[in-house]
């Protein structure tokens, strides 16, 4: 339970686990990506110039302490959700971090 469903080339439906970030292209967004690339190896990072995607298989989470480190400068979640444009799976988001997860039922 709680993947996501998608169409595959013949048309069959099938389950999905990916979940996927879209954020606003920067600084921000560049320092969030080389922090998941560092903290989530199997995570994708696609940049379209105006806005940077950031896929992976389950779930991801997002460390401010660790972008903050990248942008060596102080960074928080209220700053991060700013440039979150859109997002696929459940978030959940705490005072350090942020968690988007293919699960429904988030731990």
């Amino acid at each position: 339970m709680g993947e996501s469903m998608a169409t595959s080339k013949n048309g069959l439906v099938r389950e999905n686990d990916t979940v996927s970030l879209k954020l606003s292209a920067g600084e921000e967004a560049s320092a969030v990506a080389e922090a998941v690339t560092e903290t989530q190896p199997e995570a994708r990072i696609t940049d379209h110039r105006a806005y940077v995607s950031i896929d992976a298989p389950g779930a991801l989470e997002i460390d401010v302490a660790k972008v903050s480190e990248v942008l060596g400068r102080p960074y928080d979640v209220p700053t991060f959700l700013v440039i979150l444009s859109s997002y696929v799976g459940s978030i959940d988001i705490q005072d350090d971090r942020v968690r988007v997860t293919s699960d429904l039922n988030l731990k």
